[in-house]
């Protein structure tokens, strides 16, 4: 945006302000539609007498999109605008959670052979690893300062089915994916830790419900470390040794010899699985569930901040045209008209440019002007930033720098820090060399070396052919560089 349009309060949009923007937008894009730009500027002028002139963006757009629903719907009855909703289906992640506690359940099933738990159990060890892997990824990516923590890509599977599923019925478009990312990517890493909560509360779950009718027998075997029962020693002795020692005394080496479980027996070994296992729900607690429940909380503290504050790209062209159209209703717009761009086919075609970009018409003034004299226009002002200056020229004129640049220089000093453009009618030159591209391009190539000279934007144009959305485009982007 030019300068004229970055001093715009912004304000806040909340998630409901963004879908009935984005809802608006989305409408607005519609080919089918019977809607034209003299309607979206219409909307605009609306709304901006609806909310006043010291309105923020999001209060206007707000407004702006309101008005939009029910001119459509006025001019096409037949369409019946879809309520827009951000938020991802509640079922999805309740479903993703639900399998995970189900899945603890039966690891517990599968893992543990009748009443026996063995202390070296792959499936616990593993859940611990997996989680710990998971922190020091989630580390690294904040260390690295990305602002998308993915690990294998979960998140992003998941977040690619909640988008689609949340606008399953509007179009999918670049736009809305873009736009629902930060917010659907937080829900898909809620719902991702949520799982791994819920994975092992139903590993919990199932041995205390198990516990009440089975007398379970702690213990260990392995294939590798069989015949080694220090290497075992050592690893329970750095893992539910150092973490849960507060429980209880730890066994010493040959205890932990006569664990094994064929030798439980026939030792009479007295172990208290009681114990062991409140070992093993405060490391699943302590590595899994706290940090998990803690992650979740932070995502959805972020989704509800987000809820108050959701983040709208103002400078994509579709807000940035809109905001300059309303600005523009507050700015003046002055045509300096040249000897040879005096005739009422090309003032009708200026007026036509100043309509498409915005501008309220009872606020275009002109000012008839002779270059070749050193008279200024008497009529005009300068008015500062809220005030831009077109000067429409005629392209079978030869611009000279000792005529007409002279003549714009004092225009500019006048003017001082309004925009001034230049427009040149190709209309004339075309009629009489319209078979000869060269000097058209030629001329064409001379008017913009003498624009450069002076630090003017130059826009060439057509009187007799309706505004196209090219030279539109070209004009808007003239009149943010003359800022």
């Amino acid at each position: 945006m030019s300068e004229a349009y970055k001093n715009i309060e912004q304000g806040r949009f909340s998630l409901r302000d963004a879908e009935v923007i984005t809802e608006a937008k989305l409408l607005e894009q519609t080919p089918t539609l019977n809607w034209e730009s003299s309607d979206a500027n219409r909307a605009t002028r609306q709304a901006a007498l609806a909310v006043g002139e010291d309105a923020s963006a999001a209060s206007f757009l707000v407004a702006r999109a309101r008005v939009v629903e029910k001119m459509i719907v006025a001019k096409n009855p037949t369409v019946k605008p879809t309520a827009l909703r951000f938020t991802p289906p509640v079922w999805i992640n309740a479903a993703l959670v639900g399998i995970a506690f189900i899945l603890g359940l039966l690891t517990d099933q599968f893992a543990s052979e009748s009443s026996r738990i063995n202390l070296l159990s792959l499936p616990f060890f593993g859940v611990l690893l997996w989680n710990i892997l998971v922190y020091v990824m989630l580390l690294i990516s904040g260390i690295r300062h990305k602002t998308s923590r993915d690990f294998l890509g979960l998140r992003s599977a998941l977040g690619i089915l909640e988008k689609a599923l949340t606008i399953k019925q509007v179009r999918l478009t670049k736009s809305i994916t873009t736009l629902l990312q930060p917010f659907v990517m937080h829900y898909a890493a809620r719902a991702f830790h949520l799982a791994a909560l819920f994975f092992v509360l139903g590993m919990i779950c199932s041995v205390l419900l198990r516990g009440v009718g089975t007398a379970y027998t702690v213990g260990w075997e392995s294939t590798w470390f069989a015949n080694s029962p220090d290497i075992v020693y050592q690893i329970i002795a750095l893992t539910y040794g150092i973490f849960t020692n507060f429980l209880g005394p730890m066994p010493n080496i040959l205890d932990v010899a006569n664990m094994r479980f064929d030798r439980l027996s026939v030792n009479a070994v007295d172990v208290s699985a009681g114990l062991w296992l409140m070992r093993m729900i405060f490391m699943l607690a302590v590595f899994v569930a706290v940090p998990r429940l803690l992650l979740a909380l932070k995502h959805t503290l972020q989704i509800n901040a987000l809820k108050k504050n959701f983040p709208l790209d103002l400078s994509e062209r579709y807000y940035a045209d809109i905001l300059r159209t309303w600005r523009s209703e507050a700015m003046t717009l002055d045509l300096l008209i040249s000897d040879r761009s005096d005739n009422p086919q090309n003032i009708e075609s200026i007026y036509r440019f100043a309509e498409e970009l915005g501008f309220n018409l009872s606020e275009v003034k002109t000012h008839h002007w002779n270059p070749d004299t050193d008279e200024m226009p008497l009529t005009l002002e300068a008015q500062g930033q809220s005030q831009q200056v077109w000067v429409l020229m005629n392209a079978t004129t030869t611009p000279e720098n000792e005529v007409q640049g002279v003549a714009l220089e004092q225009i500019k000093a006048k003017l001082g820090s309004t925009p001034l453009v230049i427009l040149v009618d190709m209309s004339s030159y075309m009629a009489r060399f319209g078979d000869f591209s060269d000097r058209i391009d030629t001329r064409k190539e001379l008017w913009k070396n003498f624009s450069e000279s002076l630090g003017l934007p130059v826009v060439f144009y057509h009187c007799g052919i309706r505004p196209d959305q090219q030279t539109c485009d070209e004009l808007k982007l003239a009149t943010q560089q003359a800022h």
